[in-house]
């Protein structure tokens, strides 16, 4: 594939991940609301409630994961065909 498809397939890759990243931020923002709504109510806490925090933070932290891998993953390249190029 030539440096500029390359370029471009990385661009298209960059935008859909800050569009997904978009996304989550929103989800992340309802969350936290939801979780100060919660806090703000602690005697109704019901373990079903406790358990769904759980998973919760646990999907947050998986996409946190996520992001984190695709944006190494296109950091590294885009440094690779930047030192093709250098």
């Amino acid at each position: 594939m030539s440096d500029a498809a390359q370029r471009e397939q990385l661009s298209r890759e960059f935008r859909e991940l800050s569009d997904q990243f978009n996304k989550f931020s929103e989800e992340c923002a309802f969350l936290c609301d939801a979780f100060a709504a919660i806090g703000r109510e602690p005697a109704e806490i019901t373990p079903p409630t406790s358990e769904g925090i759980g998973h919760v933070s646990y999907w947050l932290k998986c996409q946190v994961i996520g992001y984190r891998d695709k944006i190494d993953e296109l950091r590294a390249c885009w440094q690779a065909l930047n030192q093709d190029n250098g």
